[in-house]
């Protein structure tokens, strides 16, 4: 699926972002003030809602990881400073 932002995301691209910073699936939904159920659904099955989607990519993005799309579909560190 295609992000508001323009990123390309995938629902391994969520899960491997959570463990590039070492993040359980409570952790993350504690970041985006959701259950961690809704997390789990969402590792599965991607959020419909552009502005959860948003949110998701921008709560990555605050704790240092990037969404990347091209050559391969993935997630990096990226750095904060």
């Amino acid at each position: 699926m295609t992000a508001p932002t323009g990123e390309l995301i995938s629902c391994r691209q969520i899960r491997a972002a959570r463990a590039l910073i070492g993040w359980t699936q409570r952790d993350l939904g504690a970041a985006l003030g959701v259950d961690e159920r809704q997390i789990r659904f969402w590792e599965r099955r991607l959020p419909t809602n552009q502005t959860k989607l948003r949110t998701l990519i921008e709560a990555f993005k605050a704790a240092g990881v990037e969404f990347i799309s091209a050559p391969t579909i993935g997630v990096r560190g990226i750095s904060n400073a």
